[in-house]
């Protein structure tokens, strides 16, 4: 495999993603945990917009990159780091008394729905996803829960 187009490829791909998960935030308002769900918006929207989607490059191109050492790998590992920062950034604003679990739990439903976009074996798996880290983000949070739940 010639390495360099494909981390031009990667490198891409990571921008619109970033572009769709930055706009997600913005448009999810004030609310600290709408803040933090927008990660499952960006994720329905990526899923939405790609007809055929089975599942994020990025995970593909790990399982087809093994090895440590692969250039391409370290910067696919970078990016899943970058996004583990930002929602932790995201989970510290709520409030919650552990906001490091609060985003393990997240990654978790969200690195599973992007695993049932490729296997079909859950029907909507972003849209699961998405409702099941509502619940979890209502839990996890000190503030109030109408006006979140009720979105």
């Amino acid at each position: 495999m010639d390495t360099e187009p494909f981390l031009a490829y990667i490198d891409g791909r990571q921008a619109r993603w970033r572009l769709t998960l930055d706009q997600c935030i913005e448009e999810a308002g004030d609310d600290p945990r709408a803040r933090l769900l927008a990660v499952f918006d960006a994720l329905r929207a990526w899923a939405d917009s790609q007809p055929g989607f089975r599942s994020f490059s990025f995970t593909h191109a790990m399982v087809e990159l093994a090895g440590p050492q692969h250039p391409a790998r370290t910067v696919l590992t970078a990016n899943k780091q970058a996004l583990r920062r930002q929602m932790l950034e995201l989970a510290e604003a709520t409030g919650t008394p552990d906001p490091g679990l609060l985003t393990d739990q997240l990654l978790l439903i969200y690195e599973g729905a992007i695993a049932n976009h490729a296997l079909g074996t859950v029907d909507r798996p972003a849209d699961r996803a998405h409702a099941t880290a509502r619940q979890i983000i209502a839990a996890a949070s000190p503030l109030p829960l109408h006006t979140f739940l009720a979105n």
